[in-house]
């Protein structure tokens, strides 16, 4: 674990050896929207970096597809956040209310999702080793996804408002069960039974969690709300001075409105 750790605080310092750069000298919108683009298209790129190889190859592509099932549908959280990325980079009004949406889901969902499969890469507990390209791919994708969310708050398109976080947050809770449910069902429409269990997308079915079995999906998601809910709570109120948080509401809106 201890060359996980490393290797991820490296890939850690580069991103924000990144993002320093790009708040120094990027400064046009156009810039920074294409800049959203290529972060979104290099990450779905590298991650489909093995199975790319082996369609150009002729090794066995297929057979890899087969065996890797979130190559074919989004089946995790870290998925979702990796496709709606590259949506909300071709979204012409990134401040409308759907940009608003896509933002919070990517930043908030993103930020643990891929910092959980960095430094708790099942991949990697499996095979302790970064020789393994897939093991290296999986971590390292899941850190380009890391610069994509963070480039978000960066561009100004992050903003603390308690209602607006926690109604997204809800409406991206019920949005990605549903996703899971879809997945499910097409492998257990396909396949089997066994596959859909096996593929577990949103970990609608049993919990990943060996010995807590009660920690489904829905279970996680009950947990999530009101953890959320602090953060945005204890954002606002260092975001926000004494009667412009988000229990002030009118006043904060007569602040904003110039009024």
């Amino acid at each position: 674990m201890g060359k996980l750790i490393i290797f991820n605080f490296i890939l850690i310092a580069l991103i924000a050896i990144g993002l320093c750069v790009i708040k120094k000298y990027v400064k046009q919108e156009r810039t920074r929207n294409i800049i959203l683009l290529v972060s979104a298209i290099f990450t779905i790129l590298f991650h489909y970096s093995t199975f790319l190889f082996k369609l150009l190859s002729g090794g066995g592509a297929m057979e890899y597809l087969s065996e890797t099932p979130n190559l074919i549908l989004p089946i995790y959280p870290c998925n979702v956040v990796m496709w709606s990325a590259l949506i909300f980079a071709f979204l012409k009004n990134k401040k409308s209310k759907v940009g608003e949406f896509f933002a919070d889901y990517i930043f908030w969902f993103g930020i643990i999702s891929t910092l959980v499969g960095m430094f708790a890469n099942v991949d990697f507990i499996m095979n302790p080793t970064l020789a393994d390209y897939e093991n290296f791919k999986s971590i390292a994708a899941h850190a380009t996804l890391l610069f994509n969310v963070l480039l978000l708050p960066l561009f100004g398109y992050i903003s603390i408002d308690v209602k607006r976080n926690i109604k997204n947050i809800i409406i991206s809770i019920f949005v990605m069960a549903a996703i899971g449910a879809y997945c499910n069902l097409v492998f257990y429409a396909l396949a089997s039974e066994a596959a859909a269990y096996d593929v577990n997308s949103m970990f609608l079915i049993h919990s990943p969690f060996g010995g807590l079995e009660f920690l489904t999906y829905p279970v996680i998601s009950l947990i999530a709300i009101p953890i959320y809910f602090a953060v945005f709570v204890i954002c606002d109120l260092c975001a926000h001075r004494k009667g412009e948080r988000f229990y002030n509401f009118q006043n904060r809106r007569d602040h904003e409105g110039g009024t």
